[in-house]
């Protein structure tokens, strides 16, 4: 590292790193649990999902990609469905119908969701005690 940056302090780190485990959890659904990391104008999911867990098909506003960090699951959208794997990243438009199950074992996946999904937002604030 250069000398030209300066080292950030301890509660400058605390206000700009998340530490994904620090962060409560959020069940979606039955079998779906996961780590909500909120920004301005995205939101991160750092989800578990449960062997066999069914997602149903669903749409909404916000632009999606999912990044398959562990497992197997086959993907529904737009009416087809896709197999993907660990190290598989799946786009997914707004407003486009779209779903997924899990195989045998569970999956770990990050979502990216854009604009932010405020209503995951709440799940998290309910999930931490605090307050709007």
């Amino acid at each position: 590292m250069t000398t030209e940056f300066v080292r950030a302090t301890d509660a400058e780190w605390k206000s700009q790193v998340v530490t994904v485990a620090d962060v409560p959890i959020v069940n979606l659904m039955p079998g779906a649990n996961t780590h909500i990391v909120p920004g301005r104008n995205m939101t991160l999911s750092f989800a578990t999902v449960d062997a066999n867990t069914y997602a149903t098909v669903h749409s909404h506003p916000h632009e999606q990609m999912m990044i398959i960090l562990k497992g197997e699951m086959d993907v529904i959208v737009a009416g087809k469905y896709y197999h993907v794997k660990a190290g598989d990243v799946v786009p997914i438009p707004g407003d486009i119908e779209h779903g997924a199950q899990a195989q045998d074992t569970p999956c770990e996946l990050v979502e990216v969701f854009s604009p932010a999904r405020k209503e995951f937002e709440e799940k998290l604030r309910q999930a931490s005690g605090t307050s709007a």
